[in-house]
């Protein structure tokens, strides 16, 4: 089985890193709808509303984190 490609993530408040490390994915709940991020993503910047942030690790474990509010940055 090939190894998957991964994305460097860091979920961050103001105060403090809620999560750091690579992942496979990770779906946002975006301002203008759901959207799940890949590794090599084209980069953006956008609002992000209230929902789940979920981030599914290589080793097929997911996590899930609630968000209010806040901005997603997409940078190489």
């Amino acid at each position: 089985m090939a190894e998957q490609k991964t994305l460097n993530l860091t979920i961050a408040r103001v105060d403090a890193p809620v999560f750091s490390g690579p992942v496979v994915s990770v779906t946002v709940p975006g301002s203008e709808g759901e959207m799940t991020l890949l590794a090599d993503h084209t980069p953006l910047m956008t609002a992000l509303r209230a929902g789940t942030i979920t981030v599914r690790k290589a080793d097929g474990t997911s996590e899930t984190f609630v968000v209010t509010t806040g901005t997603l940055e997409v940078s190489k």
